[in-house]
């Protein structure tokens, strides 16, 4: 019975991290074309992003993307933010779903989870907006849980 528990709680855990990092990465693409969601209020901002660069250059320039701009920048991190987050939710579920005997099997798993969703939580509350931290939250609770059961 705990181990189903365990399993439930643990799922449960990757669906806010499958959501929000999905929701990330669209809304991102969607500011590729049309800026809405990660745009400056200040209208002013956006054309300095796009005006500017930063230190860090590739190594091997290739013309007009040797200097990417500082809005193509915030829109890759965006991006990439997103992904990490969709992909690890996916990757926890996959895992889970499969055979959850790994998760109880492999001593890292768990606390793994817990850490990274923690970290998260820790960034929500230091840089970003409450939803995040309830988002983070959420799934730093499901997966302690899961493990407490499963232990």
């Amino acid at each position: 019975m705990n181990a189903d528990a365990a399993q439930a709680w643990f799922v449960a855990g990757t669906i806010p991290l499958i959501l929000a990092g999905g929701l990330h990465v669209l809304y991102a693409l969607v500011d590729t074309v049309r800026p809405r969601y990660f745009a400056p209020v200040e209208r002013s901002v956006k054309p300095a992003m796009e005006g500017t660069t930063i230190r860090l250059r590739r190594a091997a320039p290739r013309g007009d993307q040797a200097k990417p701009s500082m809005w193509t920048i915030w829109l890759g991190v965006h991006i990439g933010f997103g992904l990490g987050i969709f992909a690890f939710g996916l990757l926890c579920l996959m895992i889970a779903a499969h055979d959850f005997g790994l998760v109880q099997s492999i001593a890292a798993i768990r606390p793994l989870t817990i850490a990274f969703c923690a970290a998260y939580l820790a960034l929500s509350l230091r840089f970003f907006y409450y939803v995040q931290a309830i988002i983070t939250g959420t799934a730093t609770a499901c997966f302690t849980i899961a493990a407490v059961l499963s232990a």
